[in-house]
């Protein structure tokens, strides 16, 4: 997903591959296309105020044709007056689309765009002219009922821990490397060693990245509790219980068992997740196994995983509740990450990979400038998605009123050489297909019949399809004597360049949402034949589905 540009950095004019660039053409909780101005954005404004803001860019149809709707008058009036019915204040431009033009014809004129920019709003709740309170949600704006209403309404009312002042602190208890290291990630100037009134250049550094409430001159700027947690040197100097305690005890069970190793750690954000990942890496085993020709180091638990559970529990947990610590326990068979503090807003266990809501968005904005979290609410599914390419147990989650506890499990469906196997096989591969893969591999041969028998609820023929399309399972015989062997994704008869063709061609797809076939080729760097003939396969392995006639087809997945 790509990250939005701010409006007033937007080119114009723009030509239409750089625009796709720039915005992507996936619609997503921060950015929705709208043909032309319809009533519906009376949902679309109020539910973004209500998540993180975003843009919504006007004249771009539905199978994303650049159909263009200026900024006029009554674009301009019919806005606001949408705007100003749900008490949202929008910010609107123009920005102009250079299109290519036909073969054998003119350049034709510019299409121009009209992009509003809705701010998220805190502090108080914004709804529809008709009263319903909205969420983005993927590309979707959905509702909010019930206790969940109930909850996001309490939680959005609630002063976050996070805006609470400091006590003054002096520029000596911040890490100067960690504030220019996010001055630099927003392209602003350094604090320099030599500064004269270092006091003054902090707080104004502070300020400028979000973590201090401005004040007019001759004030200074007053440093807000997030600032402590992203940039002081020892955080507990801010709040009481501003630390990671750290434990290793043996054994599985629930009790509190014996303790091997301890440690905490209080130390700027990035430094602090670093450490925890250190200290698990230590205390858990490290496997050398050989994949084909790879010789490689697998660590007992997929290390983005780990940096997630140990991100979302420092940047999600409850700053009001001071003296309270954020607990990583290590055990023979799982490792616990708790956070303090129920799930915030609207969020429950049954929608917290689907949905997201930042207890804390100063923190939040920070870490993705940062590049410690990449869009927001992606995070869950992340380590959900890690997790599966090694075919280990899902991450588990158990929020109390008090707590957020995720657990990983180091138990896996594959040995620890076929685990090195799957992590080669890109990221396009589900957790069915990867699973009859190690199921084949560990047999030497598998029948329909067999995968039916190990996943008696899934599609195993649109598993098999898919397997056998991206080069997993190999086909022998036909008919009722129809049998499997398990390919590699750098071996075999639809190996090597084929598969890498394969997963090239689906990682365009997912990012563009459709594709011709010259846009395939283009992609590949190969024939329009070349193209055709793999999009074709993957439709007929049911990976893929066409839409529309032979010159206008394009292809999605299905």
């Amino acid at each position: 997903m790509n990250p939005l540009p701010q409006l007033d950095a937007i080119p114009s004019p723009l030509a239409e591959e750089a625009f796709w660039d720039l915005f992507g053409r996936r619609e997503h909780e921060r950015l929705d296309f709208k043909r032309g101005v319809p009533s519906d954005i009376r949902n679309t404004i109020p539910a973004m105020a209500m998540t993180d803001g975003g843009l919504i860019v006007h004249g771009v149809a539905d199978d994303r044709e650049i159909a263009g709707c200026p900024l006029s008058q009554n674009t301009q009036d019919r806005i606001t007056r949408i705007a100003a019915e749900c008490g949202v204040d929008v910010q609107l431009r123009e920005i102009a689309i250079a299109t290519a033009a036909q073969d054998g014809q003119a350049t034709p004129e510019p299409k121009l765009l009209t992009i509003c920019a809705v701010p998220e709003v805190r502090g108080r709740i914004v709804t529809t002219p008709d009263g319903r309170l909205l969420r983005r949600v993927g590309g979707d704006s959905r509702p909010l009922r019930g206790d969940a209403m109930a909850r996001f309404v309490r939680e959005r009312e609630h002063r976050s821990g996070e805006d609470e002042p400091m006590v003054r602190v002096a520029a000596s208890s911040f890490d100067l490397a960690a504030i220019n290291t996010a001055l630099a990630a927003e392209r602003r100037p350094a604090i320099a060693a030599e500064d004269d009134n270092k006091e003054a250049a902090v707080l104004r550094a502070l300020a400028d990245l979000g973590v201090a409430a401005p004040a007019p001159p001759p004030l200074a700027a007053n440093a807000l509790r997030a600032a402590g947690v992203l940039f002081a040197t020892d955080p507990r100097d801010v709040m009481r219980g501003a630390a990671v305690q750290l434990v290793r005890r043996t054994g599985v069970g629930q009790g509190p068992g014996a303790a091997s190793s301890r440690a905490e750690v209080a130390a700027p954000f990035g430094e602090t997740v670093e450490r925890c990942i250190e200290f698990v890496a230590e205390h858990t085993a490290r496997f050398e196994v050989v994949a084909g020709i790879r010789r490689e180091m697998l660590p007992e638990y997929p290390v983005p995983v780990l940096r997630e559970a140990v991100v979302n529990a420092l940047a999600h947990r409850d700053y009001n509740l001071s003296g309270a610590t954020v607990d990583i326990t290590v055990w023979d068979d799982r490792v616990e990450v708790r956070s303090p503090g129920s799930l915030p807003g609207h969020i429950t266990e049954d929608n917290m990979r689907r949905e997201h809501y930042s207890r804390n968005p100063r923190i939040m904005r920070t870490l993705k400038t940062l590049g410690l979290v990449e869009e927001f609410g992606e995070g869950i599914d992340r380590m959900y998605r890690e997790m599966e390419q090694r075919l280990l147990q899902p991450p588990t989650f158990e929020a109390t009123s008090s707590s957020v506890t995720v657990t990983l499990r180091n138990r896996s469906l594959a040995e620890v050489e076929d685990q090195a196997w799957l992590l080669g096989f890109g990221k396009d591969v589900t957790f069915g297909e990867r699973l009859a893969w190690v199921a084949t591999r560990q047999r030497g041969l598998m029948t329909r019949r067999g995968l039916r028998l190990l996943m008696p609820d899934a599609d195993v023929d649109a598993i098999i399809r898919g397997a056998v399309a991206k080069g997993l399972l190999l086909r022998l015989g036909s008919a009722g004597g129809t049998s499997y062997v398990a390919g590699t994704a750098d071996s075999g008869p639809r190996g090597g360049v084929e598969s890498g063709r394969r997963t090239h061609l689906l990682n365009a797809i997912r990012e563009r949402g459709a594709i011709t076939t010259a846009e395939a080729a283009k992609a590949l760097q190969t024939s329009a034949v070349t193209a055709r003939k793999l999009l074709n396969e993957l439709v007929l392995a049911g990976v893929l589905r066409a839409e529309g006639n032979t010159r206008g087809r394009k292809y999605r997945l299905a």
